[in-house]
């Protein structure tokens, strides 16, 4: 897994979960993945980052990062996933929405633990 990277998960006995996460960290700096979600906007989700349809090509509608639901996984937790199936690979993010996202956590709801793995990775500033 790569920062940008995307990923669907195949949630047991149902479908895919509707979600598309994406890896904000930098993985190759650190075995600590951090993946937020997209979510359909509503004016009481965060709108730290607000995405519209097109920046994505699984966006086709205003959607906004849902921070608050971040995950730390270690890498080799994913790898082995995708490996089993149980992660389908999407489209990577551009470099845009990446720094896009990333811009947006000091204004987000994200847990001080995950913003200090972007800090200590030196990919955001809480300043």
């Amino acid at each position: 897994m790569n920062a940008g990277d995307t990923i669907l998960i195949d949630e047991p006995g149902t479908s895919y979960d509707s979600h598309l996460w994406m890896v904000i960290s930098d993985p190759k700096q650190d075995d600590r993945c951090l993946i937020v979600n997209f979510t359909s906007w509503r004016a009481d989700e965060d709108q730290a980052c607000v995405v519209e349809a097109g920046e994505h090509p699984y966006i086709k509608h205003r959607t906004c990062v849902k921070f608050r639901g971040a995950k730390l996984v270690p890498i080799a937790t994913l790898d082995a996933c995708l490996g089993s199936g149980g992660l389908v690979p999407h489209s990577p993010l551009s470099a845009n929405l990446l720094a896009k996202i990333r811009n947006a956590v000091p204004n987000s709801r994200i847990s001080i633990d995950h913003a200090h793995v972007l800090m200590d990775q030196g990919l955001v500033s809480l300043d």
